[in-house]
């Protein structure tokens, strides 16, 4: 049994992420795509302001904003100190391969790996696809059978 180092904590929030921002080169193409996405995965669009947009699924939001100018030179790499990628959870393999089969390859969207597949040396029955956003931010849809 994994013992808490924070005991008062523990189980005290049934979704421990409030929110993440991810920083974009190009705010309208992001938002497009993020909406079309997350709008798939069952979040709405919350906020919305130049510059700035805002979807929410319960408990956890996600906020896709303008990177500064003065940033964008570099652009994003995984590999880089920082966020390698966001992996979210599938109710399904039916549900991975819908994503694969109905989204990402109409809309061309670059897939990593070959598709969906179940990955030996993770948890038992991991099915995942990994694709990236426009600006090859790696993402996830993930089901693993009695995960939570």
């Amino acid at each position: 049994m994994k013992k808490s180092f924070v005991p008062e904590l523990e189980n005290k929030f049934k979704h421990p992420v409030h929110h993440f921002q991810i920083q974009v080169s190009n705010i309208q193409k992001s938002a497009m795509f993020y909406g079309e996405l997350l709008g798939r995965l069952g979040f709405a669009k919350v906020f919305e302001t130049e510059g700035m947009v805002e979807w929410q699924m319960e408990g956890t939001r996600i906020i896709v904003a303008q990177c500064p100018k003065r940033f964008l030179a570099e652009g994003y790499h995984r590999k880089r100190v920082g966020l390698n990628h966001i992996a979210f959870r599938a109710p399904n393999r039916a549900a991975v391969d819908e994503l694969y089969r109905n989204y990402l390859l109409p809309k061309k969207i670059l897939t990593l790996y070959g598709g969906p597949k179940e990955w030996e040396g993770y948890d038992p029955g991991y099915y995942a696809v990994y694709f990236e956003d426009p600006d090859r931010i790696k993402l996830e849809l993930v089901y693993v059978p009695d995960d939570l």
